[in-house]
């Protein structure tokens, strides 16, 4: 199925909270089972749900073994539980969220994590947060797994940072991406090998690390002009570095910068630098096209 995401900031609301033990062959059933407990602890102390019941996901779910989850229920504010329930009561804050939605199986439902996985990636986001599914229709309402109805949703931040992969030797990451940068029309201001630094002068040794210090003229000029303490943020810092699958290339975000200041007549500034940095490095992504 097709996957819809969306950013959205969910409501402050308080959540009734319970521990316990899933295990991803029995997992329908631990749901079920789950919600049962739950629905019984809240009717005991007298709590009105006000919302779908829910499991956030704290670890990955192994292949084998259970995993402890927290089982929720949003509910109208009440006194605090007994603590021989074994449930608390939390206040939950408002939050930024990735949501979809999955309609079917749970056993489909790594399809709906890839999805959101895959947005976050294209939209600048981190996830900061565990996974939380809510069972809008749940197996303790339908028999029939084509017919049940979970949200997904991730607490999300924009990312610091601009980023993407490059399949190739170490040496030639740097050829290339100096080249779309030159072309982009940033010139590198610094140009610092942290692997040499840290084995000279703290013994330390580390993976093919290189920081460079670039700045646009005309965009720096302009931000100048707007206001002096725009300084402060050049030049922008992009770094590559070697991990297990290539050469990763990332520089900071200029948006996410500027904020810091506070300061609104650098925000189409960072927003136009943002834009030929990002558009420099994803076309690192097909090297042939940027080699020459």
């Amino acid at each position: 199925m097709e996957y819809q995401v969306a950013l959205c900031e969910t409501a402050p609301q308080t959540v009734v909270r319970l521990p316990l033990e899933i295990r991803p062959d029995l997992l329908s059933e631990g749901i079920v089972n789950g919600m049962l407990t739950l629905s019984d602890i809240a009717r005991v102390a007298g709590l009105t749900a006000s919302g779908a019941p829910s499991i956030t996901f704290h670890h990955e779910l192994a292949a084998a073994d259970g995993v402890t989850v927290d089982f929720g229920l949003p509910i109208e504010p009440a006194p605090a539980l007994g603590p021989s329930s074994g449930a608390r009561l939390v206040i939950q804050p408002p939050m930024l969220v990735a949501r979809t939605c999955h309609r079917g199986s749970y056993q489909d439902l790594d399809a709906a994590y890839r999805a959101l996985r895959e947005w976050l990636s294209a939209a600048g986001c981190r996830a900061i947060g565990p996974p939380t599914e809510a069972y809008l229709v749940g197996p303790d309402e339908v028999s029939n797994p084509r017919q049940l109805i979970t949200e997904i949703t991730i607490p999300v931040a924009p990312s610091p940072a601009i980023a993407v992969h490059i399949d190739a030797p170490f040496g030639e990451a740097i050829a290339l991406t100096l080249n779309v940068l030159r072309q982009a029309g940033f010139r590198v201001l610094t140009e610092t090998d942290m692997q040499a630094v840290l084995r000279e002068q703290a013994g330390e040794h580390i993976e093919d690390y290189l920081v460079l210090g670039v700045c646009h003229p005309q965009l720096a000029a302009r931000a100048l002009a707007a206001n002096r303490e725009a300084g402060l943020l050049l030049p922008c810092t992009v770094v590559l570095r070697t991990d297990d699958i290539g050469v990763l290339v990332e520089a900071a975000d200029p948006t996410v910068m500027v904020r810091t200041l506070a300061r609104s007549e650098l925000e189409p500034i960072a927003a136009e630098t943002h834009r030929l940095l990002a558009t420099a490095l994803h076309s690192l992504r097909h090297p042939a096209a940027v080699a020459s």
